[in-house]
């Protein structure tokens, strides 16, 4: 029964066209822990479904792959159901808009498979790209693309945080793409954060000279120091001075907040200790917050901290789980 009833939502959400602020709820309760089992066989009939066409080969070996790394049998997918593939996809690896994602292979029309690199919660790696740019990439991040660069342009779509050490060559710039948001760099390293489940993206540069465009309406010509801000529910834009040795602090496994809410702090914490909170509280807390961590720093360490300039609160743990009573 549950399973049906996931299903309508899924393929109602699948084939119709709605809001930022609608998509990322539906995404969020897709991805949440409730119903999980009902919720991946709701998708493995959709992608049942989507079996009978055919897609060309590059793309079918793109979706195989997402499809093995959320555990679901493989099938083909026609032109109908490949938007609603991306999106099913992208929601179980936190994607804001798989449309992005759609619109970007059917832009550049790829001839090669695509790449999908997802890092689980609590790690950190480092991959090399076929053009010799070094990313390392962020707890519970997805980077995409090509198995070889081909064209004028050297593109990647990002779901979370990655900081970019890109090979220079000017006649093939590289784009990093995330939702409605694009940087383009020749040679250069910056670091971009995109985690769907925030309500800002940001770009921001560590050496050499990067655009940033944002909704296709504004860009900026970013200088050393500097950053972007995009609001997703608002569309402002702003840039802004950066302390990068902020910026890059995950990179060294610590844990910088400058000024941010409780609950933007909480949804770090899930990244970086692979734990999922449950928070118990009558109190509306939009205050924010500054704290520095070291990179060793156990989680009843940083809650010690917090419980000190928060104000008191009970926690127990619980196996991968953290209740708090405030």
């Amino acid at each position: 029964m549950m399973k049906n009833y996931i299903q309508q939502i899924i393929e109602l959400f699948g084939h119709n066209e709605y809001s930022l602020a609608t998509r990322r709820k539906v995404q969020r309760w897709l991805a949440d822990d409730n119903h999980a089992e009902e919720k991946k066989e709701a998708l493995h009939t959709l992608w049942q479904q989507a079996g009978e066409q055919k897609v060309p080969r590059g793309m079918q070996q793109s979706i195989l792959r997402m499809q093995q790394n959320l555990g679901m049998q493989s099938v083909g997918s026609g032109k109908k159901y490949q938007l609603l593939i991306w999106r099913a996809a992208a929601i179980f690896l936190l994607a804001v808009s798989s449309v992005s994602i759609y619109l970007m292979l059917e832009k550049d029309k790829p001839q090669k498979d695509l790449v999908e690199c997802f890092i689980p919660t609590a790690e950190i790696r480092e991959l090399t790209l076929p053009d010799g740019t070094r990313v390392m990439l962020n707890s519970r991040s997805t980077l995409l693309y090509p198995e070889q660069f081909a064209g004028k342009t050297r593109s990647v779509y990002l779901i979370g945080e990655a900081n970019f050490k890109v090979k220079p060559d000017k006649k093939h710039p590289f784009i990093v793409k995330a939702n409605d948001y694009q940087v383009t760099a020749l040679g250069t390293e910056f670091n971009v954060k995109a985690y769907p489940e925030e309500d800002v993206i940001t770009a921001s540069l560590i050496e050499g000279k990067v655009r940033v465009d944002c909704n296709d309406t504004i860009s900026y010509v970013l200088t050393p120091g500097y950053q972007v801000v995009y609001n997703k529910c608002t569309d402002d834009c702003q840039m802004l001075t950066a302390n990068m040795k902020d910026v890059t602090a995950w990179m060294r496994g610590e844990l910088v907040f400058d000024k941010v809410t409780l609950t933007e702090i909480v949804r770090t914490l899930e990244r970086h200790y692979g734990i999922t909170f449950h928070i118990s509280t009558k109190k509306s807390n939009q205050d924010r917050y500054n704290f520095v961590f070291r990179k060793d720093a156990t989680l009843e360490e940083t809650l010690e901290v917090m419980k000190v300039v928060i104000g008191q609160f009970d926690y127990r743990l619980e196996d991968s789980i953290c209740y708090i009573i405030w």
